[in-house]
């Protein structure tokens, strides 16, 4: 660091040294690039002074530095070789006419050697508050004993004045930018946080007669983002026929310009058929120019807002409504104009208008103004303003202002000084703006987004850094705010996502404006990943990127709609299973896969060792059987297991050696029964402890269902095989014995009719034989109707109370009948399986019928007298939403013609979206036929 001459101002009193430095470094000038207008004043101040060099030093506490320059090479000296800082000491022009003969400057480095200059003249750069910050200067290689004459000198002060007014016009600049840039944020964030909210903008331009919507506004309305839209064709077109004239008035009497110019409804919007689309909120403001004291309206400016989800809550739409007037209006701002001198402060009717202060209570002095400051605040106020008024230019300051009914107002005022050529303090002027509702609002929209039940992120699309966060996304990501705030937000993606989401990342980073929602996973801080639905929005205002993403953690959701697929894809392939180990292999496939576990599946008793086989197989695909007394003792009790920690469980502890050979810490199982009895279990365990939700263990209890089912039906099958070889085998039997018996009744005839009867009779009670071997059922010719149905749904019936009922009287079907209403019963029960009712947990299906007299057929002309009618109804409830079938196979035609077809009725098919509704009338003489 350089020393600066010993009679250098830097030597004389610290404060004042640190205040020149002070004003020096409010200008930021410091080490800035070449600028022309600077250039041009040394080469005009060269010029005028007929001198080769020139410069506009600024000096520092330890160099002096050099703006511009014109004849001299480098770009700063130290303060040692510095002429300019003997000039600081005065306000005017300081002359040496032969540095090498001054006592001051004969040793300068500069004089005493390279460039070797010898006349020096400067005038100082002194700032609006009396501080010397630099000089203008020109410099010779030849003493001049004549100096400078009056007029070189009186133009190069000037120029130090123009130099200064340069520096004074480049403070105010960065100081606009640095407001505009402000007011550029503060309305691309008031941008971002209208459409996060889903609001919408309109813009009715009176002068051209256009009216322009945004796509949220056209949205709203119904229409089109290609359709023009006007006032009275599209705005008052799509308002309902109630609302119309009401809000037709309201907008007139906003287009009044002697009005106050300010539109405020609610009213609904319609498509051309009239069918209602949303309660709509609208605000406007009317933009009026004044010509010659004429006010004329020039544009109708305002938003829109979906209210239809919040008409039961007035109180927040009235709040809401508030928010959005107090954003769109115009600041009334209380000028205020300070006598310095005089202590006088004239104030304009805005602080009555704002703050209620009528102006002959108020005592126009700076002593009143202070004296309303809110006590806390008043100190620090009084000091800054103190501040500035000694030595400063603008300020400043945010505080409590009392309004005349008691209570403080927030407000942010603002004051720029205004002083005498000689830096005294005259007078200072400013504005105070009202800030409490704007501090109202963010208090309460900051209250809404903390308070939101989804989780929120302010991001910046350059960085992925996370801005802000609600604890509702804490809470989603089980993280600390400052886990999320500061840091990227990538890392809460998993690896295996990372290409996706670099290539979202690199759209927002290009400054692309995104509007849309997707689901993607996260992995929480614990390790455990979610999935989030997440509405994204972006904006992109100049160089200014901005975006905000909602999230939800819809993992329940995800995991609902993964267990109902596996339960779809489990029917189907245990429709085609042929026996008990596929069905074992199927099991546990889909089980593993949804529940994200290496052990689970299906096992049967294994009645050597009165337990089961779970867990790992041995190396020839075997398993070991283990008993499970415990397990056992429950699942006889009809109890579903559901255990978070196996060694946490006192009654389980007997089977705790099995458990542990089996891998299992926590376990969920299902008991499977057949006529009472326990038969297998289909279970699921995980070898660390695990809190099982309720949605895991109704999909095993699903599995074990279905499973159940599966292993009916091939045990019915494998009963139909050997029936079918057992029929055979009688029929055999029944064709010699026909044969044998119309021998024997052939060999001993002696006329036709004896033969007749007499073979007749006898094959008729053969026939009553076989009915009594086959069915067991003795005299009877038919079979009951609940029987039927009920054998025919025996297949679905998963033990659930209330899965199947069945109602009606007690009727004897025909085996016609019987063979067609069995069919159709089945075929209904097959399509429930799969897409309806028995599809899943909680589905119902009812079957009941009824007889009543009526005319037969019902619609024709020639019916006959009235005579017993069955009606039959199949109804189910609970299942999925319901779709009318695009196509109809051979079931649905089974179902439709086949049993109508063979007792003479009609079938009528229903698929409403609550549950499919088959209903059948036919004659009950149809339906008793015996054949």
């Amino acid at each position: 660091m350089s020393r600066p001459p010993d009679d250098c101002p830097a030597s004389g009193e610290a404060g004042a040294e640190a205040e020149r430095l002070a004003a020096l470094a409010c200008y930021g000038i410091l080490d800035t690039p070449a600028e022309a207008a600077f250039d041009d004043a040394v080469a005009l101040a060269a010029q005028l002074c007929a001198t080769p060099t020139a410069l506009v030093s600024l000096v520092t506490g330890d160099r002096q530095w050099f703006k511009a320059r014109l004849g001299f090479a480098p770009g700063e000296t130290g303060l040692d070789r510095s002429v300019c800082v003997h000039a600081l000491a005065g306000r005017g022009l300081l002359v040496i006419p032969d540095l090498a003969a001054d006592p001051r400057t004969h040793t300068n480095p500069l004089v005493t050697g390279e460039p070797g200059i010898r006349f020096y003249a400067g005038a100082p750069l002194v700032t609006p508050e009396d501080r010397a910050i630099g000089t203008l200067c020109v410099l010779d290689t030849k003493p001049r004993p004549e100096g400078l004459s009056a007029a070189q000198g009186a133009g190069l002060e000037a120029l130090a004045r123009t130099v200064m007014t340069q520096l004074e016009l480049r403070r105010g600049i960065a100081a606009r930018k640095t407001e505009a840039a402000a007011l550029a944020d503060s309305e691309f964030r008031l941008r971002l946080a209208i459409e996060a909210a889903g609001a919408g903008i309109f813009d009715y331009d009176l002068v051209a007669g256009t009216l322009a919507w945004d796509g949220r506004t056209r949205a709203l309305f119904g229409v089109g983002p290609d359709e023009t839209v006007s006032y009275a064709g599209t705005f008052l077109a799509r308002l309902h026929p109630e609302d119309r004239a009401r809000t037709d008035a309201a907008v007139q009497a906003a287009l009044d310009p002697a009005g106050p110019g300010l539109f405020d409804a609610t009213y609904r919007t319609v498509t051309e058929d009239g069918t209602v689309i949303a309660w709509v909120a609208a605000r406007g403001t009317l933009v009026v120019e004044t010509d010659e004291g004429i006010k004329r309206a020039r544009r109708f400016v305002g938003t829109v807002r979906d209210v239809t989800a919040e008409r039961t809550a007035q109180v927040a739409v009235a709040a809401t409504e508030e928010r959005y007037r107090l954003v769109t209006r115009a600041t009334n701002d209380a000028i205020w104009d300070w006598d310095l001198a005089a202590d006088h402060v004239l104030w304009n009717e805005a602080l009555q208008a704002a703050y209620g202060w009528a102006p002959e209570t108020v005592e126009p002095t700076g002593r009143w103004w202070l004296d309303h400051i809110h006590a806390e605040d008043r100190p620090r106020v009084e000091a800054d303003i103190r501040r500035v008024i000694g030595g400063g230019h603008d300020w400043h300051h945010e505080y409590r202002f009392c309004r005349a009914d008691g209570a403080y107002a927030d407000v942010l005022d603002r004051g720029s000084m205004v002083r005498g050529a000689d830096g005294r303090p005259l007078r200072m002027i400013g504005a105070m703006l009202d800030l409490t509702e704007r501090n109202r609002v963010a208090a309460q929209l900051r209250a809404v987004v903390e308070g939101a039940n989804i989780g929120i992120v302010q991001i910046d699309p350059r960085t992925m850094i996370a801005l802000e966060a609600n604890p509702k996304l804490c809470a989603i990501w089980g993280a600390e705010e400052s886990d999320i705030v500061g840091h990227s937000i990538a890392k809460w993606t998993p690896e295996a996502d990372a290409a996706e989401r670099d290539q979202l990342h690199r759209r927002l980073a290009a400054g692309e404006i995104v509007r849309e929602t997707l689901e993607k996973r996260y992995r929480r801080k614990d390790g455990r990943l979610i999935w989030g639905r997440v509405n994204l929005v972006s904006q992109a205002r100049g160089e200014a990127l901005q975006a905000t993403a909602m999230i939800e953690d819809i993992t329940a959701e995800k995991a609902t709609e993964a267990r109902q697929t596996a339960l779809i894809e489990l029917g189907d392939t245990l429709r085609d299973a042929a026996g008990p180990a596929e069905i074992r292999g199927i099991a546990a496939r889909i089980l593993r896969r949804s529940l994200d576990l290496s052990e689970a599946g299906y096992a049967a008793i294994d009645a050597t060792v009165g337990g089961f086989a779970i867990g790992r197989a041995r190396p020839d695909g075997t398993m070991c059987p283990a008993p499970f007394p415990a397990m056992l003792a429950r699942l006889r009790r009809g109890e579903i297991l559901a255990v978070p920690d196996l060694t946490a469980e006192p009654d389980l502890a007997p089977d705790a050696g099995g458990y542990a050979a089996a891998g299992a810490r926590a376990l969920i199982g299902v008991s499977l029964t057949q006529r009472g009895a326990l038969v297998g279990l289909v279970y699921a365990h995980a070898a660390e402890p695990r809190a099982w939700d309720a949605g895991e263990v109704d999909l095993v209890r699903e599995v074990a269902g279905r499973i159940s089912v599966a292993l009916a039906r091939i045990q019915a099958e494998e009963q139909q095989r050997f029936l079918n070889r057992e029929l055979s085998h009688r029929l055999k039997n029944t064709l010699t014995m026909a044969q044998a018996i119309a021998s024997q009744t052939l060999r001993n005839a002696t006329d036709i009719a004896s033969v007749k009867e007499a073979l007749v009779a006898r094959l008729v009670a053969l026939g009553k034989a076989h009915d009594i071997l086959l069915s067991g059922e003795g005299e009877g010719e038919g079979a009951a109707l609940q029987a039927v149905i009920a054998g025919a749904l025996t297949i679905h019936d998963d033990g659930e109370p209330g899965r199947i009922h069945l109602s009606g009287p007690d009727l004897e079907v025909g085996p016609k009948a019987a063979l067609s209403l069995a069919l159709m019963i089945h075929e209904l029960a097959t399509n429930a399986a799969k897409y309806g009712a028995f599809s899943v947990p909680g589905g119902r299906v009812g079957v009941n019928w009824h007889v009543a007299r009526a005319r037969w057929p019902e619609d024709a002309e020639d019916a006959g007298e009235a005579e017993p009618v069955i009606t039959m109804t199949w109804a189910e409830t609970g299942g999925p939403p319901v779709a009318a079938p695009t196509r109809k196979g051979f079931g649905s035609r089974l179902i439709e013609r086949g049993f109508s077809g063979a007792v003479g009725g009609e079938t009528q098919m229903i698929y409403a979206r609550e549950g499919v509704t088959c209903r059948i009338r036919a004659p009950l003489k149809g339906l008793l036929e015996k054949e």
